[in-house]
């Protein structure tokens, strides 16, 4: 039997990335992950400025975090900016957070602000 007492409901983790300048911060079920770049990933006028390396940066963040393995499914990500959000978000700045976090393996994104 293929099956035999293993729920066959598959696994998910839902994870929340506020992003800051030149820092993300990862939490979800009590756990907290800081990861910054190895490069910056902010500019003095965007908070994202640098997209390949904000997708990296997230990418093992979230790996590191245990989120992608053989028993999870792709995470769902809410990725909210802490800076650089006076008037709201352009649609282009909404696109880049979630091309960020969709870069890092999530099967769905939110985006949101405080």
């Amino acid at each position: 039997m293929l099956n035999a007492g293993v729920d066959s409901k598959v696994m998910y983790m839902e994870i929340k990335v506020d992003v800051y300048s030149n820092k993300m911060v990862l939490s979800s079920e009590g756990r907290t992950l800081t990861t910054e770049p190895s490069e910056p990933f902010s500019t003095n006028r965007l908070l994202i400025g640098n997209l390949p390396v904000a997708k990296k940066c997230l990418e093992k963040a979230v790996q590191d975090f245990g989120a992608i393995s053989f028993f999870k499914t792709s995470p769902t990500i809410t990725i909210q900016p802490h800076e650089f959000v006076e008037g709201g978000l352009s649609e282009v700045e909404e696109s880049l957070l979630s091309t960020v976090a969709y870069y890092a393996g999530a099967k769905e994104v939110n985006v949101v602000l405080a």
